[in-house]
């Protein structure tokens, strides 16, 4: 079922923004808003031509919620109160972004509409217009060209040949730049430039395989999804830039329709992968999930510095592509981004995911326990937010179950203490220079038995600094019997918790284009 939340995603934030994802109606079609000829909007996705006023965008989401609409797109920027009216229906509600014209996007969600009933037709007929267009580039600059996407995977070769260097050549037989090439590129900073670049550049490395290239920026919106690079040493008239950069924009628009090409025919879309985490485990009410291996983990991954998880979303498949992992099975839900990995290794693997971190080269990862049946997966769902939550908690960029599981089971039962408890052992913090010292005081004298001796040698004190640091605990805590072993035990898991409070963490996107 294709919705209209799938085709905000699948065409990316360069082309549309999801601001409310709203209920799972399949889109049936498009309808311009005020056509007199359309009186029928059961299904359709509605598209708000033009640049309205904040009520006359709520007039058009009050009516296609009336006319039983899939969903709602309008011209940024859109109005709050507007944005949460549509969440209030709910109603899916896009946001396309003003660079890309109404005439562009109705093309392609029209072209992923008919992809539905004719995918791989679509799909090809993409790529013979892609190599076509590059022929095109190829002859106005009388130049080889490959088109390459923000992975440095070749989309598309020029036929024209007659000048090549040993970069092209290995390049096009391999479908990829070499890594040796990216990595020279990546240190003369050739990607942090075409991340910024609105116009074409030169680029010169210091190796004789790779001859000086002309880079086009392929820019959809805002977004950077591709560029073209051409063997050309020459310099460009004011006509062939103009050329060259519109050309460079049709190419664009057609890299985007690829991508929601592959975005619907993949079996881990966002949606179906929002979709097992929701589901009940003893569902039969759609058709389960196909792990990608014998044993998978879900991954909760930490807040970025998107302004929202659909953002995060985006930024985090970006990141996992520019290390590798083609094909990222990532979904949002809950304000949060999660992953399913595989217990394996390579790319998409847990191992992997926690180098990456424990390295700083992604953000924050707690993972569940592996599981080999679908039907687990809202369980690991909710076990990987635990185990994010514990890893913020301790300072610890990237943990699994296995490494946290008793600090998960303290944490479980600190949030099912009685409030008095709690209230009683807070009162330890509020000490002023003896902050959190007696509470602390108190953990490691009951880790050591209610041993004096032993509890002052890991707290580099005098045994009978201990004593009476316990005195006052034991004034303090009127309502709890540390002679109870019971009672011991339960203040044990308490100040267990209440000494590793959560702290939010946040860390930043690694933000170079990939190479």
């Amino acid at each position: 079922m294709i919705t209209a939340h799938r085709i905000f995603e699948g065409f990316g934030p360069g082309v549309a923004t999801t601001l409310v994802v709203g209920r799972p109606v399949e889109v049936t079609g498009l309808h311009v808003y005020g056509d007199p000829v359309g009186a029928t909007v059961d299904g359709a996705l509605v598209l708000a031509t033009g640049t309205l006023t904040a009520q006359t965008q709520m007039e058009v989401v009050v009516s296609a919620a009336e006319r039983q609409a899939a969903g709602v797109v309008l011209r940024a920027p859109v109005d709050e109160q507007v944005r949460k009216w549509a969440a209030d229906i709910p109603l899916a509600l896009g946001e396309l972004v003003e660079d890309v014209s109404w005439v562009q996007f109705i093309s392609m969600a029209d072209a992923m509409l008919r992809q539905v009933h004719a995918p791989l037709d679509n799909a090809d007929d993409a790529h013979q217009r892609i190599f076509r267009l590059s022929d095109d580039i190829a002859e106005l600059l009388a130049a080889p060209i490959t088109v390459e996407d923000v992975r440095s995977q070749v989309v598309a070769y020029s036929a024209f040949g007659e000048t090549a260097d040993q970069a092209r050549m290995d390049s096009i037989l391999g479908r990829a730049v070499p890594d040796k090439v990216v990595t020279q590129l990546r240190a003369a900073g050739t990607f942090r430039r075409l991340a910024t670049s609105l116009e074409p550049f030169k680029v010169e490395i210091e190796d004789s395989s790779f001859l000086t290239r002309l880079v086009v920026p392929i820019r959809v919106g805002p977004e950077v999804i591709g560029s073209i690079w051409a063997i050309h040493d020459g310099e460009l008239t004011p006509q062939k830039r103009k050329r060259l950069v519109g050309m460079a924009r049709s190419l664009g628009l057609l890299l985007v329709r690829l991508r929601a090409h592959e975005e619907l025919s993949s079996r881990y879309t966002a949606d179906r992968i929002r979709e097992a985490f929701r589901r009940p485990g003893n569902s039969s009410s759609t058709e389960p999930l196909v792990l990608p291996a014998p044993e998978v983990r879900v991954a909760a991954l930490g807040r970025l510095n998107g302004t929202s998880a659909q953002n995060d979303l985006v930024l985090w498949r970006t990141v996992f592509r520019r290390h590798a992992w083609a094909d990222p099975i990532l979904t949002d839900l809950e304000g949060l981004v999660f992953a399913i990995l595989t217990d394996g290794h390579g790319p998409g693997s847990w191992s992997w995911a926690r180098s990456l971190s424990l390295n700083g080269r992604i953000g924050q990862v707690g993972a569940s326990r592996p599981t080999s049946s679908a039907a687990d997966l809202p369980a690991r769902n909710r076990e990987a937010l635990e185990v994010l939550g514990t890893g913020v908690a301790l300072e610890r960029p990237a943990v699994s179950y296995e490494e946290v599981w008793a600090q998960l089971v303290i944490r479980r039962n600190h949030a099912n203490l009685p409030c008095d408890l709690i209230h009683d052992l807070s009162r330890l913090d509020d000490k002023g220079r003896d902050r959190q010292a007696l509470a602390t005081t108190l953990l490691i004298w009951l880790m050591n038995w209610g041993d004096y001796n032993r509890a002052a040698q890991v707290l580099r004190l005098h045994p009978n600094t201990v004593r009476q640091r316990m005195r006052r605990i034991e004034r303090l805590l009127s309502s709890v019997d540390l002679s109870d072993p019971e009672q011991r035990l339960a203040v044990t898991l308490v100040l267990q918790a209440h000494l590793h409070r959560d702290e939010p963490v946040r860390r930043e996107p690694d933000s170079t284009i990939a190479g």
